[in-house]
């Protein structure tokens, strides 16, 4: 098999198929550890490598003789340039050697087979070290050159159809894939049952998208390859494999590779190739420890450790997928693909800088890349640098002018910039080379204009490039961007005019994107299109839209070849179609449809996201909601869409769901907009605050500083002085949000004279709990994980003394600290029937994958979010996760629903979870939960319990702070150790402070701790 087609084919179909938000895996492996030799030693091996040609040695073979000696290609070739100058030189007749350097050629091993071929056939034909007319065609470039070599050893080759095929193999190395194709095809004229021939074919075709004849071509090829199987053949599983790779027959791939590496276990590639079928099934967890196995048996492997880091890039460890990509060019530093994956790592950590060095980097390598240029576009544009952005797009247009997303992103840079253009020049790559200019190019003055018109023109611009017979795709998303363009411009001046521009251009890009060629991108403009017709009040062509989003969905499902993996990824990407069924039922008045559709999609998004797919309804009833009420108890549940924010109270014995007087689209879609502003802020200052970005000084206004201010804005969003006004015989409450409002502390929002829980869902709140006697709480199994020594985590300065404060009040605990908190102690642990788990460490959100959500165990170990639903927790009365950040950080936007450790534990059983939205100071977190838990063995419920303690903790003052360090320090021992000095420091800290003064009365400090639970 041709090694270096087959991974070619595997980056084309990452770059096809593959996440558009991870850069694509490379198909070329040709990594040999540099080993230095003399001119003596080159020699000996190479002519020990043409006498085991000259008696047979195979393609494969010669490449594991370079391997086994670990002979540095790249300097063979060097010297044999220059061993062939002196053979070609002598007067001396070489003609053997020159008919064995000729047979090395057509192995076609690589470039040193091409130079050994060029040497012989010269050598052959007695030419000199002469210059002239007659050695002209070393200077005709290396595609003459491939093709000069097809005619001669067509003529002299007896085996033709080998030798076709190994020119062909040139051929393709060169580019020339129409020439390669018709030498495969002369190949198999010769030999029909060529499946190695017809396969490579396929790889052709399909680079030049001729993809109907390339799938006909790898059929072929795997069924002239099944006549000849031989099942005891590792070789045969392995060649299996990659035919069934080509056909995107990824199991059956994966089960051959399984088989070959079953008969020989230390076969790299096998490994290699088994991760990249495993890469294009999603399934990265599983692709990284194949690719583990590579680099067991082969730690050079600079592919593998790419692919390795474009899997842990899929799972959003970006860090650890850098640390790969590091690994990879310091075996190949001119490796661009693994610095423009760098590159992209970086920027979604929001290290644009250093993003743009990587891509400074690939350039000089690869000038020509028109992806890396856009990426380097996109990196200047995050940071506001719009002018610099643009060039760099132009730079990609100028290289490919029908790169459809250059043009896109093009224009985005533009709306956000001010003025006109302004001339750049790049010293990176060329010395003064000046920005292209794109205005003088394309003769359209309209591409110097910036903000609403330059948008515009950039997208114009492009469809005139990107021309709907030949690029249908680009060119319904040039026009869904003019849409979106028009859309926004609307609701900035509020001009409906503009709204009707938008409909026309989105109506346009759906003559292209049609539900039969491009359904997804289809789905993706009827979202665009629908936001506009219900901001225009045509709520009955918005509703007929929703239906054929619907039923297009639906049939998308139903496809019989689709995984369950498939299934669920495309289910949660279009959400918003069920969604949009609450908004118009809200729309229509009918409450009770709306609340219990609101409860499915929320049920059903828990589900496929903690379990995977499954098309089971999971609905509930508005009068099954009302087994959580009581007279004294409302629900407040909010649902927020792509078009509009509805909340709704749910009262004991009410009808239906009471929801604010407005319920307008026009209205509910500004309530959006103002909350999705809210959320843009909170980001980019939390963002700031986690990196210390904003700590410049005392008089720098921080994250922590606005927190009062923002939260009075989110209540004033929310309206919650309207809802509060429907509950005034209500005491206890329910929170149940939706969405990004899980990120946020709703309870702070509401009079202290609540007392509120949270529950994802009114369903989990209806699991059955095992009762606990209140009075009985200090005679609970405590089983408590303490500050486990996590590798890349820091410590967690007062989590001891937490842990062992708490630990103090229950004589039965059960302890695991520091480095015997391991995953495998945990989980034996957690199964054996504890009441209470109090958990002093990090934990961590997946923001791509939730299921890998974690708990930051000793050394590398992790407790992950797939690994809790396994357990059955249903002993469990509280589980604490208060020491650290649990809750979802970062700019990404929750589309469907919010899935963490708390889901997690509730579903498995546990009664209530206590977390923290936000890393609180390990001092006032360990005040709360040594009050949380002293509350409790005074008979307190959960939520009760921290509502006191929280309550406590904002009002104490200095002096009663002062006296209750002291009474806490009375109880103790004398000769104790751990928790005295902590106390006793805090107390002499504060002895000196104002007494009246209220040192944790800031929302910091006692707003991050939530409780999930039912009362």
């Amino acid at each position: 098999m041709l090694k270096r087609l087959w991974r070619w084919l595997n980056k084309f179909f990452q770059r096809l198929f593959g996440n558009k938000q991870t850069p694509p895996l490379r198909e070329h492996r040709k990594v040999e550890p540099p080993k230095q030799l003399t001119d003596a030693e080159y020699e000996s091996l190479f002519l020990q490598l043409l006498a085991e040609v000259n008696d047979g040695l195979s393609r494969g073979g010669a490449k594991d003789f370079l391997a086994a000696n670990r002979i540095n290609e790249a300097k063979l070739v060097e010297w044999l340039g220059g061993f062939g100058e002196r053979l070609l030189a002598s007067a001396t007749p070489n003609d053997e050697l020159a008919r064995r350097m000729v047979r090395l050629g057509e192995l076609n091993i690589g470039e040193v087979s091409v130079v050994a071929y060029n040497i012989g056939r010269r050598l052959g034909g007695g030419e000199t070290n002469r210059r002239g007319a007659d050695d002209a065609e070393d200077t005709k470039g290396r595609e003459k050159k491939g093709i000069k070599q097809v005619d001669v050893v067509s003529e002299s080759t007896t085996d033709k159809a080998e030798a076709w095929f190994n020119q062909g193999d040139v051929l393709y190395s060169l580019g020339l894939y129409e020439q390669a194709i018709a030498l495969f095809d002369k190949a198999i004229e010769i030999k029909h049952d060529y499946h190695e021939a017809w396969h490579n074919r396929g790889v052709a075709l399909r680079q030049l998208g001729q993809y109907e004849e390339a799938n006909a071509s790898f059929k072929t090829a795997f069924n002239q390859q099944a006549s000849k199987f031989q099942p005891q053949n590792h070789v045969s599983w392995c060649s299996r494999g990659d035919m069934l790779l080509s056909l995107r027959q990824y199991e059956e791939a994966i089960a051959s590779y399984d088989n070959a590496i079953e008969f020989k276990p230390e076969d790299h590639n096998a490994w290699y190739q088994r991760g990249m079928a495993l890469y294009n099934l999603g399934r990265f967890e599983e692709v990284i420890a194949s690719c583990d196995n590579a680099l067991k048996f082969k730690p050079d492997d600079h592919d593998a450790w790419y692919k390795r880091g474009n899997a842990l890039a899929n799972l959003e460890q970006y860090e650890k997928a850098i640390a790969c990509w590091d690994n990879a060019l310091k075996i190949k530093p001119d490796y661009h693909e693994a610095w423009n994956a760098r590159g992209y790592a970086l920027a979604n950590l929001e290290q644009y800088e250093e993003a743009i060095a990587s891509y400074d980097s690939a350039l000089k390598i690869k000038p020509d890349d028109h992806e890396l240029w856009h990426n380097r576009g996109y990196a200047l544009d995050n940071l506001g640098r719009f002018e610099e952005a643009i060039a760099s797009y132009d730079s990609a247009i100028k290289i490919k002018p029908d790169k459809d997303k250059a043009w896109y992103n093009r224009g985005v840079a533009a709306g956000n910039a001010t003025g006109k253009r302004i001339d750049l020049f790049f010293t990176f790559t060329l010395s003064n080379a000046a920005a292209p200019n794109l205005a003088l190019k394309f003769n359209n003055p309209d591409l110097n204009q910036r903000g609403y018109e330059g948008k515009l023109a950039s997208y114009e611009e492009g469809l005139k490039h990107c021309q709907q017979d030949m690029h249908p795709e680009g060119w319904g998303k040039l026009h869904q961007a003019r849409g979106n363009a028009h859309y926004f411009q609307g609701r900035e001046n509020s001009q409906t005019r503009y709204w009707h521009k938008a409909v026309n251009s989105y109506k346009t890009a759906l003559q292209s994107l049609t539900a039969i060629d491009f359904p997804e991108l289809h789905l993706e403009v009827l979202q665009d299109l629908i936001r506009v017709q219900l901001d225009l009040r045509e709520t009955a062509e918005a509703t007929e839209l929703q239906r054929q989003g619907t039923d297009l969905l639906r049939r998308l499902l139903n496809e019989p070849n689709r995984s369950d993996q498939s299934k669920k990824q495309l289910a949660l990407k279009f959400a918003w179609i069920q969604q949009l069924t609450v908004d118009l039922a809200v729309q229509s008045g009918d409450l009770l449809q709306a609340i219990e559709l609101a409860e499915e999609g929320k049920n059903t998004c828990l589900r496929w996201l903690l379990d995977g797919w499954s098309d089971e309804s999971s609905s509930l009833s508005y009068s099954e909601m009302q087994s959580l009420l009581n007279p004294s108890t409302a629900i407040v549940y909010w649902h927020l869409s792509s078009y509009a924010l509805h909340t709704f109270t749910l009262k004991h014995n009410a009808p239906s769901p009471i929801v604010p007087r407005e319920t307008e689209f026009i209205t509910q879609a500004r309530r959006l907009q103002d909350f999705e502003g809210w959320v843009k802020n909170w980001n980019e200052q939390y963002s700031d605050y986690r990196k210390g970005k904003d700590q410049q000084g005392d008089k720098a206004i921080t994250w922590r500083d606005n927190l009062p201010e923002m939260l009075r804005h989110l209540s004033n969003i929310l309206d919650i002085n309207a809802v509060i006004s429907e509950i005034p015989e209500i005491t206890h409450l329910i929170l149940i949000p939706h969405r990004d409002l899980h990120r946020f502390p709703l309870h702070a929002l509401f009079p202290p004279e609540f007392t509120i829980t949270y529950l994802p869902s009114a369903k989990i709140g209806l699991i059955p709990r095992t009762p606990l006697k209140k009075q009985d709480y200090h005679l609970q199994q405590l089983l408590s994980i303490e500050h486990p020594n996590s590798k890349d985590y820091p410590l967690l300065e007062f989590a001891q003394i937490e842990s062992e404060a708490i630990s103090q009040l229950f004589p039965n605990a059960t302890r695991k600290r520091s480095e015997k908190a391991t995953k495998a102690e945990l989980i034996n642990a957690l199964s054996q029937n504890y009441n209470i788990f109090h958990f002093t460490g990090h934990g961590e959100y997946n923001f791509q994958n939730p299921a890998l959500s974690h708990l930051a165990l000793a050394g590398e170990d992790k407790l992950t979010l797939a690994d809790i639903r396994n357990l059955n927790l249903q002993s469990y009365q509280l589980v604490t996760l208060a020491a650290c950040e649990t809750a979802i950080t970062g700019n990404h936007t929750i589309a469907t629903e919010y899935v963490g450790l708390v889901s997690g534990f509730l579903g498995c059983g546990v009664a209530h979870v206590v977390s923290t939205l936000w890393t609180v100071e390990s001092a006032a977190s360990a005040l709360v939960m040594m009050q949380f838990y002293q509350f409790l063995q005074q008979g307190k419920s959960e939520v009760v319990a921290l509502a006191k303690a929280t309550q406590w903790l904002r009002n104490v003052t200095n002096a009663e702070l002062a006296e209750w360090y002291a009474a806490q320090i009375a109880k103790l021992p004398q000769n104790e150790g751990i928790i005295r000095p902590f106390l006793q420091d805090q107390l002499n800290d504060i002895s000196i402070r104002q007494t009246t003064d209220q040192p944790y009365s800031h929302h910091y400090h006692w707003a991050a701790f939530t409780i999930i639970g039912a009362f």
